[in-house]
């Protein structure tokens, strides 16, 4: 036995000896030796082709939950980097936002106009906001009615220089 040959099956990797067929000695088999052997060597084959099937369905569904847990697992991944990729948007989006009100307040471009600012650099947002600015209408100085000429003295009427003398 130890001398037999070893043939490995290509399903399962374990060894498989060869049918053990007596030959004649000295005397050849009878027909009723010959059939038995066939039929014992016909249910040794019909044994070995089912451990096979049974071995390759088993290896079947073992590849089939391997490959659903790599399914799985990216699944994840894909949650994962689609998570990533919003929190950075959402991220890229708030710096541009400060940006925009910080290039504005230095400008001295209102507050309600900020995020209107266009640009995704600080030279275009900072270029965007001097345009608006030229846009705007300028200011005017502020004149007090009771005091038109802006800074001048006002002419006085007679009933003012009466209440300043405290007559009237």
């Amino acid at each position: 036995m130890e001398n037999e040959p070893q043939v490995t099956a290509p399903v399962t990797d374990a060894p498989v000896l060869e049918p053990k067929v007596e030959k004649p000695a000295d005397k050849p088999l009878t027909l009723d030796e010959l059939k038995a052997e066939n039929e014992r060597l016909a249910r040794h084959a019909a044994n070995k082709e089912e451990e096979a099937d049974r071995l390759h369905k088993k290896v079947e569904a073992y590849d089939k939950k391997e490959q659903d847990k790599l399914d799985a697992e990216k699944s994840e991944l894909q949650k994962e980097k689609e998570r990533v990729a919003s929190l950075e948007t959402e991220n890229k989006r708030l710096k541009t936002e400060s940006l925009k009100q910080s290039i504005a307040t230095k400008l001295g471009l209102p507050e309600s106009l900020a995020l209107r600012l266009q640009g995704e650099t600080p030279e275009e947002i900072e270029k965007d906001a001097k345009e608006i600015l030229e846009t705007l209408p300028k200011k005017t100085a502020v004149t007090n009615p009771t005091n038109p000429g802006g800074g001048a003295e006002a002419k006085k009427t007679p009933v003012d220089l009466l209440k300043e003398m405290g007559l009237r």
